[in-house]
């Protein structure tokens, strides 16, 4: 029975982590499914006459040339930074898609608030710079400083969250309570890359 009862759990665990990897691997479009979805986007306005021929001309010109990094927003919608390949100028843009099927669509293509990293994310990435800057500092008493400010800090806020349409990094306007430094804020800039934040430098 033991036995029997143990194989079920491997099977179970099994299925489980297949469905898991399954879901991941469909949570967000790549790039010819992100482009196809621009493309449905773009004929849907053109049907409903809210788009002029010299505008539709000036859409049909650009494509979506990478997707930079996906996140999930909830069960049905995830948001994406994509690299746009415009004739005027290149890009960086945020749009939510939705899965229907096998097919992505774009759920919503204007002022699109750019994704962004949870606090416990942010407050992981800085605390990470600052004992990155601690190990390399020579000074031991400035390397105490930043390994006590990195333990004692805690991410409260990230507000007024815009995408860098320039470079594809999200800049916030960090807030922190520390119980070495105290309360303190500070523009912070972060890269989503595939479904990974990370801190970049200033």
């Amino acid at each position: 029975m033991l036995s029997i009862a143990l194989t079920r759990r491997r099977l179970w665990l099994l299925l489980s982590f297949v469905s898991t990897g399954a879901l991941a691997s469909d949570a967000a479009p790549d790039t010819e499914q992100a482009n196809a979805a621009y493309r449905r986007a773009l004929d849907a306005q053109t049907q409903a006459g809210t788009a002029s021929p010299l505008m539709r001309s000036m859409l049909d010109s650009m494509k979506i040339a990478a997707v930079q990094g996906c996140q999930r927003v909830d069960a049905e919608q995830t948001a994406c930074i994509v690299k746009l390949d415009a004739p005027m100028r290149d890009g960086y843009q945020a749009y939510r898609f939705r899965a229907e099927g096998k097919d992505w669509r774009i759920v919503q293509d204007a002022d699109t608030p750019a994704p962004q990293p949870t606090l416990a994310r942010a407050q992981e990435l800085v605390r990470a710079h600052l004992t990155g800057l601690a190990a390399h500092n020579a000074d031991p008493k400035k390397a105490e400083e930043f390994r006590r400010f990195a333990a004692g800090l805690n991410m409260t806020a990230l507000n007024s969250c815009q995408l860098d349409r320039d470079s594809g990094a999200v800049e916030c306007d960090g807030h922190w309570d520390s119980a070495s430094e105290g309360k303190g804020s500070k523009p912070l800039r972060f890269g989503l890359n595939s479904a990974d934040w990370s801190l970049l430098a200033d």
